[in-house]
């Protein structure tokens, strides 16, 4: 399985995971390769609307450029969503971080950190 196949099958987890807990929600067809940052989910339930870009990784971390991760906060500002990074590692639930601001370094997760989980952010 490539990388963008293993990505993508992790988007539409996420993605059937939302739409059970009532929100309607999209895959961004191409995210990942487009030429603007763009989120891989959009979902709404009508009164939150949120941007989510996912990241899984086989191990304990992963980091994402600042560039992209500020690619991703301006496009959210601009569709007036809330952006979201979402974390998949091996044998554990969705993790997430609400972005408020730009960020001024590159996003570094572990697999222990304290993050949110579905029930704190829908």
């Amino acid at each position: 399985m490539t990388t963008y196949s293993k990505g993508a099958s992790y988007e539409r987890e996420l993605l059937a995971l939302l739409k059970k807990k009532g929100y309607a929600a999209v895959r961004v067809a191409g995210s990942g390769r487009a030429r603007m940052e763009q989120p891989d989910l959009i979902a709404s339930n009508g009164v939150k609307l949120l941007g989510f870009e996912c990241k899984y990784s086989a191990s304990d971390y992963k980091t994402i450029h600042k560039d992209e991760v500020n690619s991703f906060v301006k496009f959210c500002r601009e569709f007036h969503c809330t952006p979201v990074l979402a974390f998949r590692f091996p044998h554990t639930e969705w993790k997430f971080k609400i972005l408020n601001d730009y960020v001024e370094s590159n996003v570094s997760v572990k697999r222990t950190d304290e993050l949110l989980v579905m029930t704190e952010i829908i």
